[in-house]
């Protein structure tokens, strides 16, 4: 392996279904840095011919086109095809700011070995917040920290987070093989949450670094849809399954429910209680690859889960859109389970 020294070639990993001008003005932006990288684009079956314009206007990327849409799994074939000591997980709808890789490599060789994300930005927003480290509460509900708020340097310390932003996580190979691939069991939505919590169970911290600096085009306001939040709840449910212990799980299971009929209750004022439904159903489908899944993440673990448990936090920020009131009384109750549910384990 190569000193840290010196600027080792770092693998930059790249998604792409239908990214149009976004992917290309990602690209470019990766280009105008001066690092030793290699970037890996691949292509989920994109029909805008976008990934084949991308290689015409920057000749130094590695293609690799998928004949099907397999996901944020594609990410599998980067890293096993990656020759950087470093691996980049990067957004196609992103851009970066100058020195953002040197600055999370500085930030790696200074704090040691885990997983990093930078501070990112909204895009075409006056400085407003997306991730200022994403966080974790005993349920299983992340949030963003900062999401939707002015950047005014009130984030501007380095720390320890509950998960790295799958926009962009930067972290090494060594790390990588130690937490294993992204699981296909997700597709999409939580992939990082539960990347970031597997890492938690091998000791491996997760860590904000706001010196390092990319614009998101997302939005703060969540849109309702149904595929989306099909994917957020039941991922959402394999992370619990798996991740914690079934002795955890059995001193949660009452608050849980009590927390599950919250949530039924708040699809059902959405008109999505069929989400939520066949998210459950979903489960059952895949009951048994999600014991496997959890017998083998058990095997690994190297700490409990109260250590674990330990570093999440009991604030839950569901969004910043106009129904703030509402959102901020299901926050405050969720918020009070939260504490009421470590006392049981910690």
């Amino acid at each position: 392996m190569k000193s840290l020294e010196i600027n080792p070639k770092t693998s930059i990993i790249i998604l792409n279904y239908n990214g149009g001008k976004l992917i290309e003005t990602c690209i470019k932006s990766v280009f105008n840095n001066s690092m030793n990288f290699e970037l890996i684009l691949i292509d989920n079956n994109s029909s805008d011919n976008s990934q084949i314009i991308c290689k015409k206007k920057f000749p130094k990327i590695i293609l690799y086109e998928n004949e099907q849409n397999i996901g944020l799994t594609a990410r599998n074939i980067g890293i096993d095809k990656a020759k950087g000591e470093f691996i980049v997980f990067l957004d196609s709808d992103t851009v970066v700011e100058q020195n953002w890789l040197e600055n999370l490599l500085d930030s790696f060789k200074k704090n040691g070995e885990g997983l990093y994300q930078p501070k990112i930005l909204e895009m075409n927003q006056d400085q407003v917040i997306s991730s200022a480290g994403n966080m974790i509460n005993i349920f299983g509900l992340p949030f963003s920290t900062g999401r939707g708020k002015k950047d005014n340097g009130q984030y501007d310390k380095f720390r320890k987070i509950g998960y790295t932003s799958g926009a962009c996580t930067f972290t090494s190979i060594k790390i990588i093989k130690k937490i294993g691939v992204i699981d296909p069991i997700f597709f999409a939505y939580h992939d990082d949450l539960d990347y970031g919590w597997r890492g938690s169970l091998l000791n491996i911290s997760s860590y904000y670094e706001p010196k390092s600096i990319i614009y998101h085009h997302v939005s703060h306001t969540l849109s309702w849809n149904s595929k989306k939040f099909f994917l957020l709840e039941r991922n959402r449910w394999i992370c619990l399954l798996t991740l914690y212990s079934t002795k955890t799980l059995i001193k949660l299971f009452p608050l849980l429910c009590i927390l599950e009929i919250g949530i039924f209750g708040y699809f059902i004022s959405k008109r999505m209680s069929g989400v939520k439904i066949k998210a459950f159903f979903d489960l059952i489908r895949l009951n048994n690859k999600i014991k496997k899944r959890k017998r083998s993440l058990q095997k690994l673990r190297k700490i409990d889960d109260h250590e674990i448990i330990e570093n999440f936090v009991d604030d839950f920020f569901l969004t910043t859109s106009r129904e703030l009131k509402q959102h901020s009384k299901i926050s405050k109750i969720i918020t009070l389970l939260s504490k009421f549910s470590k006392k049981l384990i910690i």
